[in-house]
């Protein structure tokens, strides 16, 4: 057969006289690939077999199987492809109106007359191939974007929902949360020196065990619950209506599991250990998911700190070496001990200056303080996302203070500029 004939659509032409199957062929062979059945169970036996044919053209008067006896077949078939596959009948002079209404009602795409007319027989088996064609783009296209949509939310490795795909539930969560007024807990668990394993056992060890701890995570867990997985060695689930003391058990179950397996690969057997930690907060209306993600990160790092093989449900009673308290809320401090902040000529004199493209002249240092609260109460409005800048400018103050003395208290009127 050559290309340009294994190009051409297929159509299967049944009728129990050769006369009309061979002008048929006639009429459709230079536009299709034709087959012919002489009646309805041959032609349904060709049907199953090829599943390239795109378009049936019956007569509706066959012995054994008739041409609504072979549509029913097809309509009922599980197959979509044979289900949706298109049929015209062809009846003859003898058959009234009603045939041609029960043809069309059982499912027939279209109907012709016997003896057809070529370029109306032509005309019809083109329009319902295009119809057919047009169809299955469309079925090809929806199925591509659902496996995309799919592939987009599941991290590739473990078959876990991914990082962007958790961020959406654990925004859908909430919402559900708030306005429900239910509970709502999010565990972080992160694989203990991972880095270690990976050097010292190789990658696949590493990945055997990324994998066997995916098992784990998700073994008992309720169909509402989301397990994914968020980073090379750090996942996450999402406990929908859990308060503190289940998830808190959820996660002690975990990590002694996790403790007590043992991985292997290769003839070679190790184990492992994780930290986790368990956020829970109350419920309110502007509560954000970033809230929930921040006390949840940072209650892992202190279980890491710790040594890791614990769970932490509890944010660090001390204030974190790593950002000075002042940087936390300075406002909290009394007025005694509060930093020394410039007043309210100096900082609109530093004002005018900047709006003038000009540096401003005076205590610098001072300026800076003066900003602090106001840089404080916008960190925490955007989840504690800046910290560092803020622990560069509290390091950066500290060094002035090293290399200059105060200048003294604040007057009564810088006290207008800190946040309360």
């Amino acid at each position: 057969m050559s290309d340009a004939m294994t190009d051409k659509s297929i159509i299967l032409v049944v009728d129990d006289s050769r006369l009309m199957r061979v002008a048929a062929r006639k009429v459709l062979k230079t536009d299709f690939e034709v087959l012919e059945a002489e009646e309805g169970e041959i032609a349904w036996e060709i049907l199953q077999r090829d599943s390239r044919i795109g378009l049936v053209i019956s007569d509706l008067s066959m012995p054994n199987l008739d041409g609504l006896g072979l549509m029913k077949k097809i309509r009922e078939a599980a197959d979509p492809r044979l289900s949706n596959l298109p049929v015209i009948i062809v009846t003859g002079a003898e058959d009234d109106d009603g045939s041609k209404e029960t043809a069309l009602s059982a499912g027939a795409s279209d109907f012709i007359t016997k003896p057809f007319d070529s370029v109306q027989l032509l005309a019809r088996a083109q329009a319902q191939v295009a119809r057919q064609r047009t169809h299955q783009v469309l079925e090809d296209s929806e199925v591509t974007k659902q496996q995309l949509e799919t592939q987009n939310s599941l991290d590739a490795f473990t078959g876990l929902a991914n990082k962007r795909a958790f961020f959406e539930h654990l925004e859908e969560g909430l919402s559900y949360a708030i306005r429900h007024r239910t509970e709502l807990a999010v565990l972080l668990i992160q694989v203990d020196r991972y880095k270690v394993l990976f050097l010292r056992r190789g990658k696949e060890s590493a990945e055997v065990a990324l994998g066997e701890l995916a098992k784990i995570l998700c073994a008992d867990r309720r169909r509402e619950d989301t397990v994914a997985r968020i980073g090379l060695d750090t996942f996450a689930i999402l406990l929908p209506c859990a308060n503190l003391v289940g998830a808190r058990r959820v996660a002690e179950q975990l990590r002694a599991t996790v403790e007590s397996q043992v991985f292997r690969h290769a003839g070679d057997t190790f184990s492992i250990t994780a930290s986790m930690s368990v956020s829970c907060p109350s419920i309110h209306p502007d509560i954000t998911s970033q809230e929930l993600l921040f006390d949840a990160s940072e209650k892992l790092h202190s279980a890491q700190r710790s040594g890791g093989n614990c769970v932490v449900h509890k944010r660090p009673a001390t204030t974190p070496e790593s950002l000075p308290a002042e940087a936390h809320d300075s406002s909290a401090a009394p007025l005694s001990q509060r930093p020394q902040v410039a007043d309210i000529a100096t900082v609109e004199q530093a004002l005018e200056s900047l709006s003038s493209g000009r540096q401003p002249d005076g205590q610098m240092t001072a300026l800076v303080r003066a900003t602090l609260p106001l840089l404080e109460a916008w960190n925490r409005a955007q989840g504690n996302r800046h910290r560092v800048l803020l622990e560069q400018l509290h390091a950066a103050l500290r060094a002035d203070e090293a290399e200059h003395s105060a200048t003294g208290l604040a007057t009564a009127a810088a006290q207008r500029l800190h946040l309360r």
